[in-house]
């Protein structure tokens, strides 16, 4: 089931450049699995995991400005955690354990940022997806990466990518 949905995910994000409607259907492949999967496993009532997720992303504070506009933001990291964390790394950690769990799904995570942009900055996308996956892992929770996730991302965008670009 992971490659099926993985698979569709890539296939949408590929199709989504020729029409919309695409990415759309890939926003619903990354939500798949909670209809099915053991929502414990994805850690949603578990505190430690907001806790987390706020205190390791004190450290873009110094480097963003955060409006309320930017929560918008919130919802695409969210389910892509959901999807890569909560269910790819746990499906994975299952089989291989957990460190290459985490760098076979950051290699994973990598993929459909490149297709949607290849570039070398996509590619950069493992290294933070790495710290979402040991975040994840240790907090029990996709609060945590989420959180952490969602800041990674106001900091790409707000700081590194004027920079890099």
């Amino acid at each position: 089931m992971v490659l099926l949905l993985y698979s569709l995910l890539c296939i949408f994000l590929f199709l989504g450049k020729e029409h919309f409607i695409f990415y759309y259907l890939s926003s619903i492949v990354l939500l798949i699995p909670v209809l099915f999967y053991n929502l414990e496993s994805f850690g949603f009532l578990k505190f430690k995991g907001f806790i987390y997720g706020i205190v390791s992303s004190l450290l873009f504070l110094p480097f963003i400005t955060l409006s309320v506009s930017d929560l918008r933001f919130f919802p695409q990291a969210f389910s892509e955690e959901i999807f890569f964390r909560g269910y790819i790394q746990n499906e994975l950690s299952k089989k291989s354990g957990i460190h290459l769990s985490i760098f076979i799904t950051s290699f994973l995570f990598t993929i459909p940022h490149f297709i949607l942009n290849p570039s070398v900055l996509s590619v950069m996308v493992f290294f933070p997806s790495v710290v979402f996956g040991y975040l994840y892992y240790y907090s029990n929770s996709v609060w945590a990466s989420s959180i952490f996730h969602f800041f990674s991302n106001l900091f790409f965008w707000q700081y590194l990518r004027p920079i890099l670009s």
